[in-house]
């Protein structure tokens, strides 16, 4: 099953996608996940429109849930720990390296619910960043006790450059407002079958034209989402609806970067394309 949700006349309402039948979902999103989910009357939307345009009749996408955490894993596919070591100047073992490596994975937090956005809403670069990049990345959304209830497209933006310039300045390179995308479904473990033979697409637009492209796939996953999981649970208790984002195999070069009006594409087999447009932080 699909999950999405839409807000109208200022209310937030959560659908039930069930093959081309939209229905709205009594009761809270990840109470449904947990349990099973209330089905509602019939809604008449046009999901095709409202994915493409962010709107339609009266109701706005808007991200799938409110997480009340969203947690990050690092260096999770060999592409980043290779990508990132290219911009530390030091010769031999770098922290990258070591952690590659290492037996624990690097586990961070990356967002709560009002730093997150939702498919055809704005990500952003923060006002101090001159190189901010996407991360595309396959989101699990979890139970308390690091369940997996489903599935969804993240964009962990992170501010390549102050990360670079000094790791212990990764918590502002990666928590500020815009900086995780999410959506635009929630999609069950049933739907996705494998979670690691899932294809993922990342595209940079500017004034309409491609000016980056990347591919992956979660089979290139070194750092498996139930040792991840083990490690964010570890003497560290997480809510109901916590969501991890499991790292990226797509890193571009210093010659890319984010710059206002941009649009990120983001497409993962099975869970969806997540649009953002792009704007510049005022400080």
């Amino acid at each position: 099953m699909k999950f999405f949700r839409a807000v109208k006349g200022g209310e937030v309402s959560t659908f039930l996608l069930d093959g081309t039948q939209v229905y709205f979902l009594k009761g809270d999103v990840v109470r449904a996940l947990l349990d099973g989910p209330s089905r509602g009357e019939e809604a008449a939307i046009d999901v095709n429109s409202l994915l493409a345009r962010g709107e339609w009749g009266g109701w706005k996408i808007t991200k799938p849930l409110d997480p009340p955490e969203v947690w990050g894993a690092g260096i999770s596919y060999e592409a980043a720990r290779g990508r990132y070591t290219e911009d530390v100047k030091d010769k031999g073992m770098t922290i990258y390296d070591m952690v590659y490596n290492a037996e624990r994975p690097e586990i961070f937090f990356k967002a709560t619910a009002n730093r997150c956005v939702g498919h055809m809403e704005p990500i952003r670069v923060r006002s101090d960043s001159s190189w901010t990049l996407p991360e595309p990345e396959l989101g699990v959304v979890l139970s308390s006790s690091g369940r997996p209830l489903a599935f969804t497209v993240v964009d962990d933006v992170s501010a390549r450059d102050i990360e670079s310039e000094n790791p212990l300045y990764l918590p502002q390179s990666k928590i500020y407002a815009g900086s995780c995308a999410v959506g635009p479904f929630l999609v069950t473990p049933d739907e996705v079958g494998d979670p690691y033979s899932l294809e993922v697409n990342l595209r940079i637009l500017r004034g309409g034209k491609e000016v980056f492209s990347g591919r992956t796939n979660t089979s290139r996953m070194r750092r498996r989402i139930d040792e991840q999981v083990k490690y964010l649970t570890r003497d560290n208790p997480v809510p109901d609806g916590t969501l991890l984002s499991t790292g990226t195999g797509i890193v571009p070069g210093r010659d890319v970067d984010l710059r206002e009006g941009d649009v990120v594409e983001i497409t993962i087999d099975k869970l969806g394309t997540q649009v953002t447009p792009v704007v510049k932080g005022k400080g």
